[in-house]
């Protein structure tokens, strides 16, 4: 299946062709694998499953993928609707990073940070970004 996923994207799809990939957040793969397919797959088309994905990578506090991930699917939703669905595990996902006391990636928690207050989450601005 991954040969399949990777073969999508590197093939120069058109924007929309790689919707479908959000539901591959059921698929028994190996979180490291998941999710830098996920994230791409995110990058190139966002999911008509945003939800599926957040609440996958919400468990990855540590994770620079996840924190990307969720970003994007904040940032970038298929509609309008579906983003809201995001909102609980991209904010789940935010608080628990700040309560690190170091985060080995910062400049990702930050791009999570700013996702969710660009889309009106107004509590993301007092969560500290480490």
């Amino acid at each position: 299946m991954t040969a399949v996923w990777r073969a999508a994207l590197t093939a120069g799809l058109p924007h929309g062709a790689l919707a479908g990939a959000g539901w591959f957040a059921h698929l028994p793969l190996n979180d490291a694998v998941w999710l830098p397919l996920a994230r791409t797959s995110a990058e190139h088309t966002p999911p008509h499953t945003p939800a599926t994905a957040a609440e996958r990578a919400a468990g990855h506090i540590g994770d620079r993928e996840a924190l990307l991930l969720t970003a994007r699917l904040v940032a970038r939703p298929a509609d309008v609707w579906k983003a809201q669905a995001v909102l609980p595990y991209a904010r789940a996902l935010l608080q628990t990073t700040a309560a690190m006391t170091a985060h080995p990636h910062p400049a990702a928690v930050t791009q999570l940070r700013e996702a969710l207050i660009n889309a009106g989450e107004v509590d993301a601005s007092r969560t500290l970004a480490n």
